[in-house]
């Protein structure tokens, strides 16, 4: 037992009585000192939304692909406070799909059933020392999984608060304290802006590209159907932040996709040119705040870290 592990809490969700009484033992045998232990997927969910917590630990045998999906919502900071928080999933089902949904959905880490003592106790002091940095891609928001088949690149790569290490390493500096998690989020929307608006580019050349025809205007109906999606979401995300001035512009696309959408005619040329302008107009404005929210979280990390340095005396030999 790791008397450190002491000050951090774990929420831990299993439907099966004893599996979720053998993985709390194992949990406190790490040394954790509180292990919320809830069987009902309600519960589950209702305490992620309520409550923060260093460590998540839940496993997938329940309502088929539920767990996955409270996983992509806490990472998507739609459940719960802390969309960083450390999660471990576990599962009998191994299949190659089943581990491709898991990874997907932004866990930290997946764990096979059935499982041993040692083997949750490596995966936790590993989240400590040595835990993926975040990426943000059209679709993910979450640690770095090149098995996943996105293109990351190291420019792309977020390190996000923990708040089982700070604990754990008595370092808070990276704790998940509101200012540290506001940051982080606010780089994480500005790259999700960067990577919409580009998209949009790319899409709406695409959609002006199509005819009339009936297969094109099926192609033209998916294509602007994944943009909206899109635009609904960076509406979301710019709302009430340092990135609302896209606001107007982003509502204005969303208003001609939703026009283009339902039209089963050729575009018109006042919808073409309001297709190339718009998304290009988005991606120039985003393009001029790209770096800011990146730049003020490690700015104010690498500050609270020298605050927080314990100071070294020099001394001189006579």
């Amino acid at each position: 037992m790791d008397k450190r592990f002491e000050p951090a809490s774990v929420l831990l969700y299993d439907p099966q009585a004893t599996m979720r009484h053998n993985t709390r033992v194992a949990l406190l045998g790490v040394g954790f000192g509180s292990v919320e232990a809830v069987g009902s997927l309600e519960e589950f969910t209702r305490k992620a939304k309520e409550n923060s917590y260093d460590l998540i630990v839940a496993d997938t045998k329940g309502p088929e692909g539920r767990v996955n999906e409270i996983v992509e919502k806490i990472r998507l900071h739609k459940v719960g406070e802390n969309p960083f928080a450390n999660i471990i999933v576990t599962t009998w089902n191994t299949a190659p799909e089943e581990v491709q949904k898991v990874i997907s959905s932004g866990v930290d880490d997946l764990v096979g059933r059935p499982m041993s003592t040692q083997q949750i106790s490596e995966r936790v002091a590993g989240l400590v020392s040595s835990r993926k940095p975040f990426v943000v891609a059209e679709d993910y928001v979450g640690p770095e999984r090149r098995s996943i088949g996105r293109v990351v690149d190291g420019n792309n790569q977020l390190i996000v608060p923990n708040s089982l290490k700070a604990k754990v390493e008595n370092r808070p500096e990276l704790d998940a304290t509101p200012g540290n998690i506001k940051l982080a989020i606010s780089a994480v929307n500005e790259r999700k802006v960067s990577i919409y608006t580009e998209r949009f580019v790319q899409l709406s050349k695409k959609v002006m590209s199509l005819t009339g025809g009936l297969e094109d205007l099926e192609t033209r109906r998916k294509l602007v159907l994944q943009m909206l999606n899109m635009t609904e979401d960076l509406i979301d995300r710019i709302k009430g932040t340092e990135l609302e001035h896209l606001l107007p512009l982003a509502e204005a696309l969303d208003k001609v996709l939703e026009k283009v959408g339902g039209s089963a005619t050729e575009l018109s040329d006042q919808d073409r040119e309001l297709m190339y302008q718009i998304p290009f107009a988005l991606h120039k404005a985003s393009e001029q705040v790209r770096m800011s929210a990146e730049m003020r979280f490690d700015i104010a990390r690498l500050s609270q870290e020298i605050k927080t340095r314990p100071v070294r005396k020099i001394g001189f030999s006579k």
